[in-house]
């Protein structure tokens, strides 16, 4: 197997198993060491996504445990059942508008943004058109030509999604622009800013395509130039 393909399956998922992708790894000790590599990284960023369980969430599932032991036996008054139900309301509203909220693509993207400055290529080469295409194969996806500068490839997470974000030199500064699988528990906004950053993003055929730049950078450009270049396999 050649350097291009080991790179582009284990790009697509560092904890393949695939035979052939294996033997690769033990014949070649740069391969190894590549894959562990990645697999460290991903890991890592698992690691940094990962929210931590309320503290008050025991409390919670014993109250909800209580609730339903209450309303099976109904030993009770009806105004105490109505009164279980109006509160178990109250609290699924405010849980399933906290989560969405948690789960905007365009508030992760702007929390990323303020790491983005100390991103650099993992791969410790010039960013060319075979490496990013390597990557976006992962997603069903290529580019037909290259995004003007891309200084940076590397995967990353959005809303616990396994994501690429690329970053773009411009004659506006640097740019970044994340392609994002499609999931139906996450809201993508059209667009999105914060004091620093603005954002925009597009839904396409397999992905949500995000481009974010400084406060006052014209995203329009870049977002046009991606959904011109940018191809999914049927």
């Amino acid at each position: 197997m050649d350097e291009l393909e080991f790179r582009r399956r284990v790009y697509a998922n560092p904890d393949t198993t695939d035979r052939d992708v294996v033997e690769a790894a033990k014949s070649d000790p740069a391969k190894q060491a590549f894959w562990q590599e990645l697999k460290a990284q991903d890991s890592a960023l698992l690691d940094v996504m990962r929210v931590p369980v309320p503290e008050d969430m025991a409390h919670k599932l014993i109250w909800q445990q209580s609730a339903n032991e209450f309303v099976r036996h109904r030993k009770r008054s009806r105004w105490y059942i109505a009164m279980a139900a109006s509160v178990a309301f109250a609290v699924g509203i405010s849980f399933t508008l906290f989560n969405r909220a948690e789960v905007s693509l365009g508030n992760e993207a702007l929390v990323h943004m303020q790491y983005a400055s100390a991103e650099q290529s993992h791969s410790g080469l010039p960013v060319d058109l075979t490496q990013v295409n390597a990557k976006l194969a992962g997603f069903g996806a290529s580019l037909t030509d290259m995004l003007g500068n891309v200084k940076v490839a590397n995967y990353c997470h959005l809303s616990n999604v396994r994501s690429l974000h690329l970053i773009i030199e411009t004659d506006q500064g640097l740019m970044s622009v994340f392609v994002v699988p499609q999931r139906d528990d996450v809201l993508l906004p059209e667009a999105f800013s914060n004091d620093t950053y603005h954002g925009e993003a597009v839904k396409m055929q397999r992905a949500n395509i995000l481009v974010v730049g400084d406060k006052d950078a014209d995203l329009h450009p870049v977002m046009q130039e991606v959904k011109r270049k940018i191809q999914f396999s049927a």
